[in-house]
C-alpha cells in the first residue's frame, strides 16, 4: 500500500493538471461551437439574400408592365433575356393579364396573332381544356423563356383556386409572395417554388385593400429552381471549400403543413481514427435554423464534427501535468519508504512476540473450554504422572483435579474392570504411539459411563516423546442409542415383543439346541378372530390398548422359557420348548386360547375376543424357521376355517390344499380373461297362471380340466379374493342381453333374477353399473331383479336401506334370497323396499311332513303379503309341496319339479315347449 504522502502529492498532481485541463478543453469547445455557429448564420444569410437576388428579377419586370401598358412579346423576350442570362437558377418568368369577359373576344383575336390558336384554357386533369364564360380571367399573357413554356399559353390562372388564392393574398398584401415547393418540368426530379408580385395601373401602389384592387391589372411570376440558387450562391462565396459542415436545406411542402427537403450537403468526417477522437472529448455540433422568404417558413440544418485537433493544447497540458504528478509522488515515495523499512521491522519483531502469547493463551483457553476432558501425562517418569487436567475432567468425571494431578495415570482406572482397552493405551505408551480405545469407567460417584479415550504423543525439539496427551469423550447417549435402535430392530414397538427377525433367531437357536431330540420344538401360530371389527366400531387407539392387553395375556399363559412374538396386525407366533409330545403343547395352547378369550373392558362395554391356532413341530413339520411359521399359519387357517377359537396340528394335506386355493384363485383370473364361465337358468313359474314369468342366473365354471364346476366350490373364495366383482358385473350384463334376446323372440317379458354378492352390494358405484348395463343393454328395469341375502342386509341395516331405496328409484325389482334362514328383525323388515321375498329350499323341503315348518311356511307367504310383497318358494321337487304352495296363495315357485338350472339354449326350448303345454316339462 502506498504512504498517504505518496498518494497526497499524486492526488494534488491529478487533480490540479485535471482542472487546467477541464479549464482548457472547455475553452476550446466554446471556440469550436462559436465558428460552427458563425459559419451557420453565413449560410442562412447566403440563402436568404439568393431568393432576395431573384426577386429582384421579378420587380424589374414588374416595373415593365407598370411603366407601360402596351408591352408586346418582342419587348418582353428582349427584356426577361439578361435577366435569365445573369440569373441561370430562374427557369422562367410571366405576366398574368385580368381580362374581363366583355373583353374575352377581342384579347383571343388579338393574341391569336402571336401565338396562333391561342385561347383562354383552364386545368382538365393532365391537360388544359376552352374555358367555359364567366365575369374575369387572369390570363397568362407572357412567359419567358417561351420554347419550353408554349404549352401554357392562355392558362386561365384565376379558374384554379389554389393559384387565385394567392394572388388575391399579394393584391389584398402589396406584397411578394412565394409559393409552397412545386417540382420542376425543367430539370425533372428538382423542386422549386414561385414568387408572385401584383402589377397596378399606377405608378404608386394604392394604400387601401380595395384601392389595390381597383388597380391591379396584372400578376408577374418568377420560378426558381431552388437547388440551383442555393448552390451557386453558396459557391459564389466560397461556403462550399470546407466539407467538415453537412447541411439540409428544407422548404414549405405542398401540403402547406410540412417542411420537405430540398438540397443536402453530407459533411466529410476528419481525416483521423474515429476513436481518437472519442478519446479526446471531439464532439459533434447541431443546430437548426428557421427564416421566411416571401412569406413562407424555410429551415436549414447544420451538424458538424469537431476534429480531434482542436484538443490538442488541452490534452498536452493534461500529459504534461500527469508527467510531473508522477514524477514529484515518486520522489516523495522513495523518502517515505526508507523510514516505513525501519517502522516495518520494529513492528514485525514486536508482533510475533505478540502472535505467540496470545497463540499460548488462546491454547490454554480452548482447551480450558473444551467440553471432553484433556489430560497431560509425564512420558519422562516412571509411572506416567498426570501434571494437567482440563475442567471438563472434573464434571465427567465428577473428581477433582488435586485428586488427580501429581498421581500415577493408573489410578484414573483403578475403578474399572480389566478390558481390553486399557492393555491397549498402555501399549501404546510403552510403544510412544497414537492409541484409541472404548472403555467402560466408573465415576466418582460411582456411576458407570462409556468413554471413547484418544492418546497422542508429544515430541520435543529432538523427535523424543515427553508427554502424551489424552482425550476422552462421554459416548454414554449414543450406546444406549445404538442400544435402542437394536432393540427396535428386533422387537415391537407397540407390544413390546420380540419381531418376526427376534423370533426367526430363536427358532433356530432352538432347533440347534434341540438336536437329536425330536418333539423338543414347536412353533404355534396365532390370529385373533374378527379383530377387524374392533378397530372398525371402536377405532385403532382402542384396537392398539386390547391388542397390549392380548399380548400380555398371552405372555402370562407361557413359559419364562418360551417366547411370544408379534409377527402382524393381529398375528402372534409362539416358540414353545421342552415340550415332550402334542399332549403338553395342546395343554399350553388351550391355556393361551382360554386367557385371549376372556372378557375384556373398552369405551364402558365389555368385548369378547377369541384367537385361532395353527402347531407345527420340528423336526416333522419342518427344518427351518420360515417352514415351520409357514405350516403353523396354514394350520392356523385350517382352525378358522374350522369354526375358529381352535388349534389345529400341521398335517401334510394341508399344505397341499392351500395350494389348491392359490392355483384356484389363479385360474380364476384366467377364466375371466378367456370366457369361461357362463349362465344356467332355472324357470320361476307364476302359480296361478300356470306358466314361465322369469327366470334365476346361476352363474357355472366350465373348467377345461375339470369341466362344469357348481358355485359352492368358487363362490367363496371368489368373494374372499375380491374376483366377484368383475364376475358379478360379467354375469349382471350376460344375463339382461340374454333376456333382451328372449323377449325378442317373442317369449313375452321375461323377468331375470340375478343375485349380488356382499361386497357388489357394499360398492357406493353398484347403482352406476346397473344403471349403465340397462342402457347398453336396452332391458327394461322391471325386468330385472336384484337378489341379495337376508344376512347380507343386517350388517349395516341404515346403509342397506340406503343403497335399496337408490336401486328402487332405478325401477328394477328387489328380492330377499333365503329368507328364513338369517337373523332379521320384522321390525326392519317392514324398512326394505323389497318386492319380493324368497322362502328357502329348507323350509319347502319338510312341508309335507314336518308341521312346524308348514306352519312357519304359511306364515311367510300371510305376511309377506301384509306387507305387500310378492312370495317365491325355492326347491319345489313333489307335485305335494306345489299344491300345498298353491292353497297357502303362494305366487311363484322354482325348483326340480319344473326343471334344474339349464344352459341357455336348453332354457330356450323349454319355453317353447311352455307355448304349448303347463307347467313346463321336468328336466
Amino acid at each position: 500500500m502506498l504512504p498517504a504522502a505518496t498518494v497526497a502529492t499524486l492526488l494534488a498532481g491529478l487533480l490540479v493538471s485535471l482542472l487546467l485541463f477541464s479549464v482548457l478543453h472547455e475553452f476550446e469547445r466554446t471556440r469550436s461551437a462559436y465558428d460552427f455557429t458563425r459559419r451557420v448564420e453565413a449560410h442562412v444569410a447566403v440563402v436568404t439574400r439568393s431568393f432576395e437576388d431573384a426577386a429582384v428579377s421579378m420587380r424589374a419586370t414588374n416595373l415593365l408592365f407598370r411603366s407601360s401598358a402596351a408591352v408586346d412579346d418582342a419587348q418582353f423576350a428582349r427584356f426577361t433575356a439578361p435577366l435569365l442570362d445573369f440569373y441561370p437558377y430562374i427557369r422562367g418568368l410571366a405576366y398574368f393579364r385580368f381580362v374581363r369577359d366583355d373583353q374575352r373576344a377581342a384579347y383571343e383575336a388579338e393574341r391569336n396573332r402571336a401565338w396562333p390558336g391561342f385561347h383562354i384554357r383552364e386545368r382538365s386533369g393532365a391537360g388544359f381544356v376552352p374555358a367555359p364564360r364567366r365575369p374575369l380571367y387572369l390570363v397568362l399573357d407572357k412567359v419567358a423563356p417561351r420554347g419550353r413554356n408554349t404549352h401554357l399559353r392562355g392558362y386561365d390562372a384565376w379558374a384554379h383556386p389554389p393559384h387565385r388564392a394567392v394572388v388575391q393574398r399579394i393584391i389584398d398584401t402589396g406584397q411578394p409572395l412565394a409559393s409552397e415547393l412545386i417540382p420542376l418540368i425543367e430539370p425533372r426530379g428538382r423542386l422549386g417554388n414561385v414568387l408572385f408580385l401584383p402589377v397596378y395601373g399606377t405608378d404608386k401602389t394604392p394604400d387601401t385593400v380595395t384601392a389595390r384592387r381597383a388597380a391591379t391589372t396584372g400578376v408577374t411570376e418568377v420560378i426558381i429552381d431552388v437547388g440551383a440558387l442555393v448552390h451557386e450562391k453558396l459557391l459564389s462565396v466560397s461556403l462550399l471549400a470546407r466539407k467538415d459542415i453537412g447541411l439540409t436545406l428544407s422548404g414549405p411542402a405542398p401540403d402547406g403543413r410540412s417542411l420537405l427537403e430540398v438540397v443536402r450537403y453530407a459533411s466529410v468526417p476528419p481525416d483521423e481514427p474515429a476513436w481518437l477522437g472519442r478519446l479526446l472529448g471531439a464532439a459533434e455540433f447541431r443546430r437548426t435554423q428557421r427564416f421566411t422568404v416571401a412569406g413562407q417558413p424555410w429551415e436549414l440544418a447544420a451538424h458538424m464534427r469537431e476534429p480531434a485537433s482542436a484538443h490538442v493544447g488541452s490534452v498536452a497540458m493534461l500529459v504534461i501535468g500527469i508527467a510531473f504528478s508522477v514524477a514529484a509522488a515518486a520522489y516523495v515515495h522513495a523518502g517515505v519508504t526508507r523510514a516505513r523499512q525501519v517502522e516495518t521491522l520494529v513492528g514485525v519483531r514486536t508482533a510475533d512476540l505478540w502472535r505467540a502469547s496470545e497463540a499460548l493463551r488462546l491454547y490454554h483457553r480452548a482447551i480450558e473450554s473444551s467440553a471432553n476432558a484433556v489430560i497431560l501425562v509425564d512420558a519422562r517418569t516412571e509411572g506416567y504422572p498426570v501434571i494437567y487436567v482440563n475442567p471438563a475432567f472434573e464434571r465427567m468425571r465428577r473428581r477433582k483435579a488435586e485428586d488427580v494431578i501429581g498421581h500415577p495415570m493408573a489410578r484414573l482406572t483403578e475403578d474399572a474392570p480389566d478390558q481390553p482397552g486399557l492393555h491397549e493405551l498402555r501399549n501404546a505408551m510403552r510403544e510412544r504411539r497414537e492409541g484409541h480405545s472404548l472403555l467402560f469407567l466408573r465415576r466418582g460417584d460411582g456411576t458407570g459411563f462409556y468413554c471413547d479415550v484418544y492418546l497422542a504423543p508429544i515430541m520435543d525439539a529432538n523427535g523424543n516423546t515427553d508427554h502424551f496427551v489424552i482425550a476422552e469423550y462421554d459416548v454414554t447417549t449414543a450406546k444406549q442409542y445404538e442400544a435402542e435402535l437394536e432393540r427396535r430392530a428386533r422387537h415391537d414397538t407397540l407390544t413390546g415383543l420380540p419381531n418376526r427377525v427376534l423370533l426367526a433367531d430363536r427358532i433356530e437357536r432352538a432347533m440347534a439346541a434341540a438336536a437329536g431330540y425330536p418333539g423338543c420344538v414347536w412353533v404355534v401360530a396365532l390370529d385373533l378372530d374378527h379383530f377387524k371389527d374392533v378397530n372398525d366400531s371402536l377405532g385403532h387407539a382402542a384396537g392398539d390398548r386390547l391388542l397390549r392387553q392380548a399380548s400380555a395375556r398371552i405372555a402370562a399363559a407361557i413359559r419364562p422359557t418360551d417366547t411370544v412374538a408379534r409377527t402382524g396386525d393381529d398375528e402372534f407366533v409362539l416358540l414353545l420348548v421342552e415340550r415332550g409330545d402334542e399332549c403338553q403343547v395342546l395343554a399350553t395352547v388351550d391355556e393361551v386360547l382360554a386367557a385371549v378369550a376372556a372378557p375384556y373392558t373398552e369405551c364402558g362395554q365389555r368385548i369378547h375376543i377369541t384367537c385361532s391356532a395353527g402347531v407345527a413341530g420340528y423336526p416333522a413339520d419342518g427344518e427351518d424357521a420360515d417352514t415351520l411359521v409357514k405350516h403353523a399359519e396354514i394350520a392356523m387357517v385350517r382352525a378358522k376355517e374350522g369354526g375358529r377359537n381352535l388349534a389345529r396340528f400341521y398335517l401334510p394335506g394341508m399344505n397341499e390344499r392351500a395350494r389348491e386355493r392359490l392355483a384356484l384363485v389363479d385360474a380364476m383370473r384366467v377364466a375371466l380373461a378367456s370366457n369361461q364361465f357362463e349362465l344356467h337358468y332355472q324357470p320361476q313359474i307364476d302359480l296361478a297362471a300356470g306358466r314361465a314369468i322369469g327366470m334365476e342366473a346361476l352363474i357355472r365354471w366350465r373348467h377345461p380340466q375339470h369341466g362344469l364346476m357348481r358355485p359352492d366350490r368358487f363362490i367363496t373364495l371368489a368373494e374372499e379374493t375380491g374376483l366377484i366383482v368383475p364376475m358379478g358385473a360379467w354375469a349382471l350384463r350376460s344375463a339382461c342381453a340374454q333376456a333382451v334376446t328372449w323377449q325378442a323372440a317373442g317369449f313375452g317379458p321375461l323377468r331375470v333374477a340375478v343375485n349380488l354378492s356382499a361386497r357388489q352390494f357394499q360398492d357406493p358405484a353398484l347403482p352406476a353399473m346397473i344403471g349403465a348395463v340397462l342402457r347398453e343393454t336396452g332391458l327394461s328395469p322391471r325386468c330385472l331383479e336384484l337378489e341379495v341375502t337376508e344376512s347380507l342386509m343386517m350388517d349395516d341395516v341404515e346403509v342397506a336401506i340406503v343403497m335399496m331405496k337408490e336401486l328402487k328409484a332405478m325401477g328394477v325389482r328387489l328380492s330377499i334370497d333365503d329368507f328364513g334362514t338369517g337373523y332379521s328383525s320384522l321390525a326392519y323388515l317392514k324398512c326394505f323396499p323389497v318386492d319380493v321375498l324368497k322362502i328357502d329350499q329348507s323350509f319347502v323341503r319338510d312341508i309335507e311332513h314336518d308341521p312346524d315348518n308348514a306352519a312357519m311356511v304359511a306364515a311367510i307367504i300371510s305376511l309377506s303379503h301384509d306387507l305387500g310383497m310378492r312370495v317365491i318358494a325355492e326347491g319345489v321337487e313333489t307335485p305335494a309341496q306345489r299344491d300345498f304352495l298353491a292353497r297357502r296363495d303362494c305366487d311363484e315357485v322354482q325348483g326340480y319339479l319344473y326343471s334344474r338350472p339349464v344352459p341357455a339354449a336348453e332354457f330356450e326350448c323349454l319355453l317353447q315347449a311352455a307355448r304349448v303345454a303347463s307347467p313346463l316339462p321336468r328336466a
